[in-house]
């Protein structure tokens, strides 16, 4: 795929670790223990499964599937017959079940605590005795805290604790089988607990509050996914003791240093986004696939990047503390690109003698860039979207963008001219200084494969768009962590609302559009005439989707403003829809 993947975890983007799913018949998601102001729903189906119940109803009230059978209320009301005995079984003396925190279903045999908060309103604690032989458990998203045993589940191999209110792990040392631990977003201060589990694979502890790890001290010799984002690291050391380790993420922490003391041939992907890394080495890490080091203090002190022979996606948004700098070789071999937020020399385009074949994305949104060399379109022949926004370019560097300085004169054989950026599919220049777009049009028609193009806040487009601000454009100055893969702008209204979602913006366009007075709605129309004339593929111009409708109106504009034109008579308004 050839788009921007977002700096989450994406389809594009393999760098996270997915969440914890069945791997076998013995998989099975369920409660140990539920403390809180609300009951939890939990259900066993088997002696080998534990599921959240389903939220459905019985005797009258509506189910939520809303097409169940007579046999499905049968069955719920077998198992509420069931429920009523059970509770009468374990607390026969207590008269106001309304007013009980705490039972014990375990070992009952019942097949579902569906409608229990009806019974027990105010239960505090429930003990609904998971199987032993349980391997995989997901108890997210409840009240768990350090006090919860799981002593008696030896056997668990993926286990998924996340939003919880535990603040240790050490409950958990005796889970030697254990192969996947997900404990995001609870209290958690330390890895202590963890270090004897030499069988991990995978461990997820982002959004937690770790202040430093010692990894020399971790057996986790097969670990190959670690997830630290998040937390308030401010030093972690022992990275050699991790010798499977493929992925590693400790994105928006403090660290100040991230040192590589011996050689990991095996790291594929790092992400260190939003610290406060001041230098980094990455000589030792040679088969790096993905870089991301957004949001930091490298500036010039990024060393040995010549060396990751394989990388294909770097990114480098946004760094403070001097003038980022990047040689031609240091980037030669990657494919997507992302460097916004950092003042960029002109020379940046131009002391590369050599294309760079394998670039397909190149984002260089924000960058102070005033002028483009005329060869800038042979060095990437290959790039596919390009995202030059809130720069300080003109038409004539659009025009050399395009291949459009050292075009054939008419009628000359073409033979051997490089036809710019013919392979690009989006191309993004918001916010710029082109005040005319007739000889920008007269060359887009080499832009074959182009799908997308944005001018928008440009001298010759305003009046025709609502205006944008700068946070609304997903890598400009400052990244979206929820832009599209497209990194397509998004936008807001003139107020400086927040990012809005496309069909919301096409409302909005669709009001001011017809707003417009009748000579820039024609303007508009004609423009956007002339680029779809050049460009027949396009899809979205401009923020705006490119209709069939709008397409023969626009070509009918054209076609009478010619005829106008030839007979010197004067434009007319075309109506608005």
């Amino acid at each position: 795929n050839n788009e921007s993947p977002t700096k989450t975890s994406t389809s594009e983007r393999p760098d996270e670790l997915q969440p914890l799913t069945s791997r076998d018949p013995n998989s099975a998601a369920g409660s140990i223990t539920s403390r809180g102001n609300d009951s939890r729903r939990v259900s066993s189906r088997s002696s080998k499964h534990a599921v959240l119940s389903p939220t459905r109803s019985y005797r009258g009230i509506p189910t939520t599937t809303g097409n169940a059978t007579f046999l499905t209320e049968c069955s719920f009301g077998v198992a509420h017959d069931r429920l009523v005995q059970v509770i009468t079984d374990v607390q026969p003396f207590e008269p106001h079940w309304e007013e009980l925190s705490h039972i014990d279903l375990s070992e009952k045999k019942i097949e579902s605590v569906a409608r229990l908060k009806e019974f027990l309103p105010h239960l505090d604690s429930l003990s609904f005795g998971v199987p032993s032989s349980v391997r995989t458990l997901s108890v997210s998203s409840n009240s768990l805290t350090a006090l919860s045993s799981f002593g008696h589940l030896l056997n668990l191999e993926n286990l998924d604790i996340s939003k919880n209110d535990i603040d240790s792990l050490r409950q958990l040392s005796c889970l030697r089988h254990l192969r996947e631990l997900r404990a995001d977003a609870n209290k958690i201060g330390s890895i202590d607990g963890l270090e004897r589990m030499d069988g991990l694979v995978k461990l997820s502890l982002q959004g937690n509050l770790i202040q430093a790890v010692d990894l020399a001290q971790c057996r986790w010799t097969r670990l190959e996914m670690l997830n630290l984002s998040q937390n308030h690291l401010d030093n972690i050391s022992g990275l050699a003791s991790l010798p499977s380790l493929i992925a590693l993420n400790v994105d928006s922490n403090d660290l100040t240093r991230l040192e590589f003391t011996a050689s990991m041939p095996k790291l594929r992907i790092l992400r260190a986004s939003h610290n406060r890394l001041q230098e980094l080495d990455v000589g030792l890490i040679m088969n790096l696939r993905t870089l991301y080091a957004d949001g930091n203090v490298l500036g010039g002190k990024l060393q040995n990047l010549d060396r990751l022979a394989k990388l294909e996606n770097l990114s480098l948004r946004n760094q403070s503390g001097g003038a980022l700098a990047l040689r031609p070789r240091d980037i030669r071999d990657v494919k997507r690109l992302y460097l916004s937020g950092n003042p960029l020399p002109t020379s940046f385009f131009s002391t590369s003698t050599t294309p760079f074949y394998n670039l397909l994305y190149l984002e260089v949104a924000g960058c102070r860039i005033s002028s483009l060399p005329p060869t800038v379109s042979s060095l990437f022949p290959n790039l596919r979207v390009l995202n030059l926004n809130y720069n300080f370019l003109d038409e004539a560097d659009v025009c050399a963008l395009l291949g459009g300085v050292n075009a054939p004169a008419a009628g000359s054989n073409s033979a051997g001219y490089s036809n710019g950026l013919g392979r690009l599919r989006k191309l993004m220049i918001v916010g710029s200084r082109v005040r005319s777009m007739k000889k920008v049009v007269g060359l887009l028609s080499r832009l074959r494969e182009v799908e997308l193009l944005d001018f928008r806040m440009n001298p010759c487009t305003l009046g025709w768009y609502l205006p944008l601000l700068v946070k609304d454009i997903p890598g400009a100055l400052q990244p979206s962590k929820t832009s599209s893969s497209s990194s397509e702008p998004a936008t807001s209204n003139s107020n400086g609302a927040e990012s809005r979602p496309r069909d919301t913006w096409q409302e909005l366009d669709t009001k001011f559009r017809r707003d417009l007075p009748d000579d820039a709605y024609i303007g508009r129309l004609a423009y956007r005439g002339l680029v779809m004339r050049a460009c027949g593929g396009i899809r979205m111009l401009d923020g705006v989707e490119v209709t069939e409708k709008e397409r023969k109106k626009a070509m009918g504009v054209l076609k009478g403003i010619g005829a106008r034109k030839r007979d010197g008579g004067t434009g007319g308004a075309a109506g608005k829809d």
